[in-house]
């Protein structure tokens, strides 16, 4: 008895390893997965790997927001913090399924369903078209008439964000008025370059010096950097 008792704990062990891999992949798909076939693991075991000092900080608050999930949830009286982490994260948790379904029911639609979507969905459906690889996709989430301004600087500070969107921004007489997508726009090493040159002389003297010194940047990109900065100092 005692022997088939560890095998199936080692079985569960092997299986909980396997789960929390795959909770790790970037595909919301797989990671939905892993999550529901924590259901049969015992919510103990889910605990004890959250108190594990060697889990990334990121797949601790996943399973602390799972077990905020499990109806059978059985947190220590004497883990206080335990406790009030589950708690906490119980609304996040419901906030996640939320994302990640919308994530699935967009990765079902068809391109016409998603360009529909792209023009009239709220700020959650554009940040999952905008990541898209069709084109008439993600530049009709740009006209959108709910995007913000807030949002527009967020995708010309990442360096992830593609260049065609960086180039549609650029030609946006309205955002590329404001400073900080101005700004970010010539400091993004995915903008092309035309954009980036045509935004340089609004810079100041210290972004100028900055962007001299990037190694991000384009050559071309420093060296017209360089020759506006020496200009605007013999101007003083």
């Amino acid at each position: 008895m005692g022997i088939a008792k560890k095998s199936h704990d080692s079985s569960q062990g092997d299986t909980l390893r396997v789960l929390l891999r795959i909770l790790t992949s970037k595909d919301p798909v797989e990671r939905q997965v892993a999550l529901r076939a924590l259901d049969d693991v015992p919510v103990q075991d889910i605990i004890s790997q959250v108190e594990d000092e060697e889990l990334s900080a990121d797949l601790k608050k996943t399973l602390v927001s799972y077990i905020g999930t499990r109806s059978d949830q059985a947190v220590p009286a004497d883990n206080p913090q335990m406790s009030g982490a589950v708690s906490e994260a119980s609304s996040e948790a419901e906030e996640e399924d939320v994302h990640l379904s919308l994530t699935i029911r967009i990765q079902k639609m068809d391109v016409g369903e998603k360009i529909k979507l792209a023009m009239k969905g709220d700020k959650e459906a554009r940040g999952i078209l905008l990541k898209s690889t069709n084109r008439q996709i993600y530049m009709t989430v740009l006209e959108n008439p709910g995007i913000k301004e807030s949002e527009v600087e967020m995708l010309t500070k990442n360096t992830s964000t593609n260049s065609e969107i960086l180039r549609a921004i650029g030609r946006n007489r309205e955002w590329s008025t404001n400073r900080n997508i101005m700004k970010n726009l010539v400091m993004n090493s995915k903008t092309p370059v035309e954009v980036s040159n045509r935004f340089l002389p609004r810079l100041s003297a210290k972004d100028l010096e900055f962007i001299v010194k990037s190694r991000n940047l384009p050559m071309a990109i420093r060296n017209n950097a360089k020759r506006l900065m020496e200009q605007k100092t013999k101007g003083r």
